[in-house]
């Protein structure tokens, strides 16, 4: 059995969404909401059946939340200042000890704070999910941002279709792009996700572990400092269905078929084309869109205890993305 995890992220946009779950039927998410309603389009795959919670610690979720709200408390008080919330959340502070904590704000700052994170809360924290909470946080501001913009860019395109007086106001979004947000502190949410995963014991469960993402920063740097791969595959254009498509529950399976005969230690054809991949994926319907899939699997990963419910010992990544 494959189990899924969306890694290293704890929300996601339309775009995520969609890849996603033209890849995979199902998968989990480390949930930090403290079972709160899910934001969408998150909700919406739950209601479906296709995103599982996995539920965190109680008392740990709430002293991260409490810490959290300290900190943006302080953040808010120092607006404008050297330090602002997405400054504080890229800075590394939650994973130095307390005296580089201290060092990095007395280097900002000369005086004593009110609402001092570090005092408002005592120090048996889980920093791991302090930061998962302030980069959901990050990466919704994000998503707010990126989602306002297109509906600005859509205004003024249907402004000028009607100083036109063209009926079709449809166009592609004209602002810069912000970066993904795998691109910022990607080392550190590796590290904040997997000690927090680690304690949520979801490599202890049945079943072989594989960590699926839609960001190639994240694939990369987690590649960087895996080590070597005892398996692995590259697809750069593959067929793929989405919405209820008759084919798409055939291509989940297969999928599953591919990850879970890698580990076992089998070889998977590489470069599969649209002439080649027959064998593996039915014909596509005429609305088929490509995709890339890139699959890499190791015997074990630093501190993650790989134990005998796990085939082999086995641990994969999955890097999911669509080119169309």
């Amino acid at each position: 059995m494959i189990n899924f995890y969306f890694f290293p992220f704890t929300v996601m946009d339309e775009r995520q969404a969609k890849t996603l779950s033209c890849f995979f039927d199902n998968f989990n998410v480390l949930d930090i909401h403290g079972g709160a309603v899910l934001p969408e389009p998150m909700a919406s795959l739950a209601a479906k059946g296709t995103l599982t919670r996995v539920y965190l610690d109680k008392e740990e979720l709430a002293l991260a939340e409490q810490k959290a709200r300290a900190y943006l408390d302080w953040a808010t008080i120092h607006k404008g200042n050297e330090k602002n919330l997405r400054a504080l959340i890229r800075e590394n502070v939650f994973f130095k000890d307390d005296s580089g904590v201290a060092a990095i704000r007395a280097g900002i700052r000369n005086r004593i704070v009110a609402h001092d994170p570090d005092t408002a809360i005592g120090r048996d924290i889980n920093k791991s999910l302090v930061f998962l909470k302030l980069a959901d946080i990050h990466d919704r501001e994000h998503q707010a941002i990126e989602t306002a913009l297109d509906a600005l860019d859509q205004e003024n395109a249907a402004l000028i279709a009607e100083l036109k007086g063209d009926g079709d106001i449809s166009v592609s979004a004209n602002h810069a792009k912000t970066s993904e947000p795998g691109q910022a502190m990607t080392e550190k949410r590796i590290q904040a996700w997997f000690k927090t995963a680690a304690d949520a014991e979801i490599f202890d469960q049945s079943g072989i572990p594989v960590l699926i993402t839609t960001s190639r920063a994240i694939m990369d740097e987690f590649l960087t400092g895996a080590g070597k791969a005892i398996n692995a595959l590259d697809i750069d254009s593959i067929k793929v269905h989405e919405n209820n498509c008759e084919f798409i529950k055939q291509l989940h399976l297969k999928i599953k078929e591919i990850l879970y005969q890698m580990a076992k230690g089998e070889q998977v054809p590489q470069g599969l084309t649209f002439d080649s991949e027959k064998e593996y994926f039915e014909d596509a319907a005429q609305r088929s869109v490509t995709g890339r899939i890139q699959i890499r699997f190791f015997s074990g990963l630093g501190d993650v205890n790989l134990i005998e419910k796990n085939p082999g010992g086995q641990i994969g990544v999955c890097l999911v993305e669509l080119n169309s």
